[in-house]
């Protein structure tokens, strides 16, 4: 009985794990599509930063789902289905498929929920776009084209360069007049990138005449279609397919899927009236969002939506930057506050609370640096800071030059006509005076000498000096070490010195 319920409990367990593991392959094959970049954009459009702003400010709103679906089953072959004077299917043979193209099934299955917001944008970009087609001369539906690319997202990445409602790439970006640099990024601009970007589509039907290869190279670029096309010898689109990457597929998959899906309802679109109220002001020098926020208190939410095309939240020279309405006057009265808040607090290197200031009753000395010198050195001779030496001259770091003049300021005038010669006298008087004065059994401490051979070593380091070295060891100073390796004040990174001990 109990042999034959180990077996049963075996059974149940390989059982368990063919399941678990079909699930698991099944799972991840079947989201396999969830992971692109279009697929992730569609899913989002309702939390876009931008376009939640965007929506905002429209009096009449998109409903969160359409429930009031009217499109009839799909059929890829429908007649409904134009791109310009030809079918859909004739303009993209090797995507019309159903069981070939992934996209049809994972718009349509997310069609409510995503759509009504998807179109209510396009209905507002819209205008810009079809103005930017007809002028040349292509078909009203590559008005799609940034819907599946970024779902207006003016920060989406395809993860092959491309960027911005669009997604150009930075040469055909620079070709087509954009500015691209670390500042501002005009593919987030949607008049200037519609415009570039339909340019370039022109360019490209005109090289390959075929609308698959036409995406292909816009996803991927002319070089890597004409590289396939020759190694392999091919002159079709369904022939380099297998070659090409996910997302460049993906492009022209998503596209077609995405014209047949806007063909079947309008999903409850609405046509958006955002109201944008801005200020247009010129920055001539660069300027932070922080030092505005301060000043006038506006706020980088509001800067980043009104000049998306920013790569940081920073206004470079000379460009024409938008405010919160109202905000323009109060920059203008309060330039100048704002600029120096930006450049005085901001800007200014942060004071290290242990800096100390010249003593009021202080005078100066003026000490000429010799051989073996450095700054904990003459620190420790005049009782003075490293961090007092580098204040009162002018010193960024611990590096100094023999024969540089270090100005020190003491409580007496008489330190500066002192010699090191006379302050090192001064040091033993001073000795030689206290030990006479103690009355214990304890022998006369003497200047300490190492004992022979007794000593560890030590690695310089970067921004190591003698007397920061010395401070590591207890008894130790630095003339100790420069004494015992017969060195001055000058080290290299990764030399070894001798630390004695007493």
């Amino acid at each position: 009985m109990l042999r034959h319920n180990k077996i049963d409990t075996l059974k149940w367990c390989f059982i368990f794990l063919f399941i678990s593991c079909f699930i698991s392959s099944y799972s991840q094959s079947h989201n396999k599509i969830y992971i692109s970049t279009y697929a992730k954009e569609f899913k989002q459009v309702k939390k876009t930063p931008y376009n939640v702003n965007l929506i905002s400010l429209s009096d009449i709103k998109p409903d969160k789902k359409w429930n009031s679906y009217k499109g009839n089953p799909i059929n890829t072959t429908d007649s409904l289905f134009y791109f310009g004077d030809q079918f859909l299917a004739t303009s993209f043979p090797s995507n019309a498929d159903k069981i070939r193209n992934e996209y049809l099934a994972f718009y349509f299955s997310q069609k409510t929920a995503k759509c009504p917001t998807l179109f209510s944008l396009l209905n507002y970009y819209e205008p810009i776009i079809e103005k930017n087609l007809k002028s040349n001369n292509l078909p009203l539906e590559l008005k799609l084209l940034p819907l599946v690319c970024s779902a207006f997202n003016p920060n989406s990445d395809n993860g092959l360069g491309g960027s911005g409602y669009w997604h150009l790439n930075y040469p055909q970006a620079i070709k087509y007049g954009l500015t691209v640099n670390r500042f501002v990024d005009e593919r987030k601009d949607f008049d200037k990138s519609t415009k570039a970007a339909i340019n370039y589509i022109k360019d490209l039907y005109a090289i390959y005449n075929n609308w698959e290869l036409t995406l292909t190279a816009y996803s991927c670029g002319v070089s890597t279609v004409n590289k396939l096309l020759n190694r392999h010898l091919v002159k079709t689109y369904k022939e380099i397919y297998p070659f090409l990457q996910k997302e460049t597929k993906d492009l022209v998959q998503a596209f077609v899927a995405m014209n047949y899906v806007y063909s079947y309802d309008n999903y409850g679109a609405v046509n958006l009236n955002p109201i944008i109220n801005r200020d247009t002001i010129l920055i001539d020098r660069k300027l932070k969002f922080e030092a505005i926020n301060h000043v006038i208190k506006t706020s980088s939410k509001e800067l980043i939506f009104l000049n998306p095309v920013l790569n940081q939240e920073t206004f470079p020279n000379n460009f024409t930057a938008f405010f919160p309405k109202g905000f323009g006057d109060k920059f203008i009265e309060f330039k100048d506050s704002i600029y120096f808040y930006q450049d005085s607090v901001m800007l200014k290197p942060k004071v290290d609370e242990q800096k100390f200031v010249i003593p009021k009753n202080g005078e100066p000395y003026v000490y000429t640096v010799r051989s073996g010198d450095v700054l904990g050195l003459i620190a420790d001779r005049h009782n003075v800071r490293v961090s007092q030496l580098q204040d009162w001259n002018g010193l960024n770091g611990t590096r100094i030059n023999i024969g540089q003049k270090l100005t020190i300021y003491g409580k007496k005038a008489s330190i500066k006509k002192k010699e090191p010669r006379e302050e090192k006298q001064d040091v033993l008087d001073k000795t030689k005076t206290s030990n006479e004065k103690q009355t214990t059994n304890k022998p006369k401490i003497q200047n300490p000498k190492p004992n022979t051979g007794e000593h560890s070593t030590y690695t310089v380091k970067s921004g190591d000096n003698l007397w920061i070295i010395a401070k590591k060891y207890s008894g130790v100073s630095a003339q100790n070490i420069m004494d015992y390796n017969g060195i001055d004040g000058n080290l290299n990174v990764g030399q070894v010195i001798k630390i004695p001990k007493y």
